[in-house]
């Protein structure tokens, strides 16, 4: 008995037999028995008196890894030392081993939840050491983990001691509830079996269920908070969808098609079909601006100045009608002679001049696809792509643009090229275009 933990005196006769193998050259032993036995309490009456160095006592619950394990045994029983966590466990304690000499005393509470690994890299740590430099290892676990613990550290050639935690006697029952300031029910010392069966009896509330030892455990705290996360940010994006405009599709809606094969022969524009829609709106492109006829004759009228300094000369005033329309039949002879001087053959509506010059057979890059023109328009400025082309087409009856660039004779340079893009280009996933492909859809 030391401080405030006691000993009941059927966990007292335990605790003395592993002080007593403590002694001896003896390695492993295993201390089974069902939840609320006392194993805990035994644990820490076990540290504090033996008499073997640097006594450490790890709970397995809070071992989330092999790197973790080896830190927090490592770390307690050579204080100040160097080490690398990711090394075997017998190699860094046979290296520190000889600056510190000496057995040692390892106590691993609720043991079930070590991994194999970790008990077969305590098994090899053990076994690698001198007998008498060879720690003292007790676990302790439920009595359904202790069975299947001792097959797999017999097939390691592991020396195993299996001990159980006996039952209360009458006398410690009698003492476990004067220590409480409870008089015991009719019954309740029949039902009394460990420790435990008095807290639940008496503390239901205190009692851990099942499912909260499995929430401990670390992988699954982080699952859980990230599925949190997650949910929340949904909502989040739910409810502030509602009050944003969408943004401006930025994309390549067009990836999925398969390249049709380059036309036979290069693409001009009198093999491009032409309606008569097209016909006539080419026809309609450029007329006269109606006009409508001067008077024969402006009116003019005479006022007489009234400045001191002009009193004998005239000042003619013409008609505001007159000026409106000698300045609107000067803007449409501008316009129409800015017509006259344009190219006489214009391409289709929406598609560059450039790109029906281009070879049907050579490949282009597309970049990107939008429904706003002038964020393609930005993008083609902001990387100084040239050459580069904006075009329209529809994809399900609605109008989009299409940014391209580059010409390259074959699919494969059209490839390499990628590689040579802005990282936000690269990011849109590029693809190689026939302009046959291209001329046929910018075509009305």
């Amino acid at each position: 008995m030391t401080g405030s933990v006691r000993a009941l005196s059927s966990q007292q006769q335990l605790l003395e037999r592993l002080l007593h193998l403590a002694r001896l050259d003896h390695e492993l032993a295993l201390v089974s028995g069902p939840k609320g036995a006392g194993k805990s309490t035994l644990a820490t009456l076990l540290t504090q008196q033996s008499e073997l160095l640097t006594p450490v006592v790890l709970d397995a619950r809070l071992i989330t890894s092999q790197k973790v394990f080896r830190e927090a045994l490592l770390e307690q029983w050579f204080a100040g030392a160097i080490f690398d966590a990711g090394d075997p466990l017998s190699d860094s304690v046979n290296r520190l081993l000889p600056a510190a000499p000496g057995k040692r005393l390892l106590v691993v509470d609720n043991a079930q939840w070590l991994t194999d690994a970790q008990l077969q890299e305590l098994a090899e740590m053990s076994l690698a050491l001198p007998s008498a430099q060879r720690p003292f290892m007790v676990l302790m676990g439920l009595s359904s983990w202790a069975s299947g613990v001792r097959t797999l550290l017999q097939e390691l050639q592991m020396p195993v001691l299996e001990l159980e935690v006996p039952e209360l006697s009458e006398e410690d029952k009698l003492q476990l509830c004067s220590l409480r300031d409870s008089a015991p029910a009719a019954g309740q010392l029949a039902s009394m079996h460990y420790p435990g069966d008095l807290v639940v009896s008496t503390e239901p509330s205190m009692k851990t269920p099942e499912y909260r030892q499995w929430l401990e455990q670390k992988p699954v705290k982080i699952l859980l908070t990230g599925l949190i996360i997650v949910g929340l940010g949904v909502i989040v994006s739910a409810l502030l969808g509602k009050d944003e405009a969408p943004p401006a599709q930025v994309a390549q809606p067009f990836q999925a098609e398969s390249l049709p094969e380059p036309p036979a022969g290069p693409v001009t524009a009198d093999t491009l079909p032409v309606t008569p829609a097209a016909e006539e709106q080419g026809e309609a492109l450029v007329s006269d601006w109606p006009v409508e006829p001067l008077p024969e004759s402006p009116r003019v009228t005479t006022q007489v100045a009234e400045s001191p300094q002009d009193t004998s000369k005239e000042r003619v005033v013409i008609d505001d009608e007159v000026v409106s329309q000698l300045m609107q039949r000067k803007t449409v002879q501008a316009a129409s002679k800015q017509a006259q001087s344009a190219p006489a053959a214009q391409p289709a509506a929406g598609q560059p001049a450039a790109l029906s010059r281009q070879p049907a057979g050579h490949y282009t890059l597309q970049l990107m696809a939008s429904r706003d023109k002038n964020a393609l328009n930005q993008l083609m400025t902001r990387h100084n792509l040239s050459p580069a082309w904006v075009y329209s087409r529809n994809l399900n009856g609605q109008p989009w643009y299409v940014l391209v660039h580059g010409d390259f004779a074959s699919a494969e340079q059209a490839r390499a090229a990628v590689g040579r893009l802005p990282a936000e280009l690269r990011a849109a996933k590029p693809w190689p275009k026939p302009f046959g492909q291209v001329q046929k859809e910018a075509t009305p």
